[in-house]
């Protein structure tokens, strides 16, 4: 196996991966989405709501807000916490929501008691409050993976693609029809022919090839080789992400062999 990074941003990475299966991708894909644990708001308690937005809302609203911790480590989910999953600051967040309006409700106005939790951005609306209105709100975030909710999931837009290969045949003449129709802007004409200048970005759309005389290109997918993009959703950065997803499925496969072993 062959890796190469790409691009390696706050909340996104994206490198090559070579010598692999299309399964083995997809499983660090999945594992991004679905196996990696973060923090959510999970119950409320909603004292006070004259706002324009039913109680259903708000509390879907806050659900969804993106929740970042110092250390996601020193909490536990709440099935494996010491409690048993009755709550304790082991396992669960509380946190307190007062506003007046009138003016926008943030998500930085939410109040964790640990102040190691906070909301990965401060300018998420939650809702506009008009002159005299209010919302009172207590409740907990609590931690778990993203298979269990969606606002639970840490990797937002996770994909996978083959690696192109672009080759040019005897026939090309430089016309520059490839060019025109590439929707990427990843081909140029040099010396006469025509030249991939950004293979990586290429969609493998193949309106290049039926645009030119039969054999003039050849563009295919090389099978044990991706391009790999993953975006976190702010509670932590990319590169932990798919570091915490590399070793959930290391462990998951170590699982696997040592029941396997027991039952040989």
């Amino acid at each position: 196996m062959k890796f190469e990074l790409l691009q390696l941003e706050e909340d996104r990475i994206r490198y090559l991966l070579s010598g692999v299966t299309p399964a083995f991708s997809n499983g660090i894909r999945r594992a991004c989405m679905s196996e990696v644990p973060v923090l959510a708001i999970d119950e409320i308690s909603l004292y006070d709501n004259t706002s324009v937005l039913f109680d259903e809302q708000i509390s879907l609203r806050l659900g969804e807000v993106p929740l970042k911790a110092e250390d996601i480590d020193v909490f536990s989910e709440p099935e494996e916490c010491q409690c048993g999953g009755t709550g304790c600051p082991g396992c669960r967040v509380d946190f307190m929501l007062s506003m007046e309006g009138p003016g926008m409700v943030y998500s930085k106005d939410i109040q964790f008691t640990d102040p190691s939790v906070k909301p990965a951005f401060d300018k998420i609306p939650i809702v506009i409050l008009g002159e005299g209105e209010k919302l009172v709100i207590e409740g907990y975030a609590t931690k778990r993976v993203g298979k269990e909710h969606s606002k639970w999931q840490a990797g937002t837009l996770c994909g996978y693609k083959n690696e192109p290969s672009f080759e040019i045949g005897a026939t090309c003449d430089g016309c520059g029809k490839c060019v025109e129709i590439c929707p990427r802007n990843i081909l140029a004409i040099q010396d006469g022919r025509a030249k991939a200048t950004n293979i990586l970005e290429c969609s493998l759309c193949k309106l290049c090839v039926d645009a030119c005389e039969a054999g003039a290109l050849k563009l295919t997918p090389i099978l044990d080789s991706f391009v790999v993009s993953v975006e976190s959703c702010g509670c932590m950065p990319a590169r932990d992400l798919v570091e915490r997803a590399a070793k959930e499925i290391k462990k998951r496969a170590l699982d696997l062999d040592a029941k396997l072993a027991e039952l040989s």
